[in-house]
């Protein structure tokens, strides 16, 4: 008889009251659990800042990528490589390949397996994660962040990479086209990977595509090898992969029979930094980092130190009490700031040779060096000397 008495519309808020209160509710939800999305939630959680991580991948899980780390990350992840207990292969010399010549260069840096990285920093955070595909975000009426009616925060953090559902949701789609990659990495014979490799055990083979949209690599890791192609241009990958296994398998420097297995390749795309990226950093207590943000160095295309950078800072503003400072932080930090310059030298030496034209390419020694000792410093994780100054005369 009192169920009849209540005004439908009261019954209803009463039972919407009822639902919220039964959903889990935290201070923070991360979308993502790779670099970016664990190295975030391992601040956090030392913080005391109840999170949750939710991933729709089981770790550890097979990443697709070349598994290259630059130096500066270690002091960014608060860790030395020694306490890095996964496998890792230094790297002193790059062998690059650029119109026909092989330079052999001195480069400094480390590759991983990125299901052994990932997991490891996922463990190492200590954070509560799930499995979990997320396909709504809401607000409800306290201003909370609710996750298909099931998980409540005041914070998301978007740190799902290219295809994060936070960025897809609820910010603007970067204007920017894709880069595309085909890339493979597979278990060998370790004697027979080592019979062919182009130096030491973990020093890339770099071939630098000749229209310079590009490179593909051959990385030997023990018995395995990561072997794929990148470009500027998604729709450029498929034939610039075609002509770089041709010109792998014509050196050599990959196992015969590697080759096989190099028919079936997997293929991505992410974003690479754009200076309007970092406007689109944080809305509404919501945030995101990594390739989410689409924060891969704008000349390599290396996405790790960057996404494990961003992911500090944020983590670092909501744990300090000024979530409103993520912004203005990431965009003055000194990494990002050469980013900006290196994006600026991109976008000017565009416009440069657009004005030029479709003009042949006339060969230079010397330039071609300079071309592949500049890409062995950035390689390196190194700042280009004098970024700064270019990106001012040409922009």
């Amino acid at each position: 008889m009192l169920f009849n008495l209540i005004n439908p519309f009261a019954l209803e808020i009463i039972l919407l009251y009822t639902d919220m209160n039964d959903i889990p509710t935290y201070d923070a939800i991360i979308v993502g659990g790779g670099p970016s999305g664990s190295t975030c939630a391992s601040i956090l959680v030392k913080s005391g800042i109840n999170t949750l991580l939710l991933d729709r991948a089981n770790f550890p899980r097979v990443k697709l990528c070349g598994g290259w780390l630059s130096p500066p990350i270690w002091n960014v992840l608060g860790i030395s490589p020694d306490e890095y207990t996964p496998r890792l292969w230094k790297f002193k010399r790059v062998h690059i390949h650029f119109h026909g010549r092989k330079y052999t260069l001195k480069a400094d840096g480390y590759f991983v397996r990125r299901y052994e990285f990932d997991d490891f920093l996922l463990k190492r955070s200590r954070v509560q994660n799930t499995e979990h595909n997320v396909r709504q975000i809401e607000k409800d009426s306290e201003g909370y962040w609710v996750i298909d009616n099931q998980f409540r925060a005041k914070y998301l953090i978007g740190a799902g990479g290219t295809h994060c559902p936070v960025a897809r949701s609820l910010f603007p789609k970067p204007d920017n086209l894709q880069c595309g990659t085909q890339e493979k990495e597979f278990e060998g014979d370790a004697d027979e990977i080592a019979a062919c490799r182009a130096g030491e055990d973990g020093e890339p083979e770099i071939l630098l595509h000749d229209d310079m949209k590009g490179y593909s690599w051959n990385v030997p890791k023990g018995n395995w090898l990561n072997i794929g192609s990148g470009t500027l241009i998604a729709r450029d990958v498929l034939p610039a992969w075609t002509k770089a296994r041709k010109f792998f398998e014509d050196n050599a420097t990959i196992p015969h029979s590697s080759i096989p297995i190099l028919e079936k390749m997997k293929g991505h795309g992410y974003v690479f930094f754009n200076t309007d990226h970092l406007a689109q950093c944080q809305a509404n207590n919501a945030f995101l980092i990594g390739d989410a943000l689409g924060l891969a160095q704008p000349m390599t295309g290396e996405g790790i130190l960057p996404a494990v950078l961003s992911a500090k800072v944020c983590a670092t503003a909501i744990a300090e009490g000024v979530p409103e400072a993520y912004k203005e932080r990431l965009q003055k930090h000194p990494i990002i700031k050469d980013f900006k310059n290196l994006h600026a030298i991109q976008t000017g030496s565009k416009k440069f040779f657009k004005k030029k034209g479709d003009k042949p390419y006339k060969k230079s020694w010397l330039r071609d060096r300079i071309t592949a000792k500049v890409f062995a410093m950035m390689f390196s994780g190194k700042q280009l000397p004098g970024s700064r100054f270019i990106a001012k005369l040409i922009g």
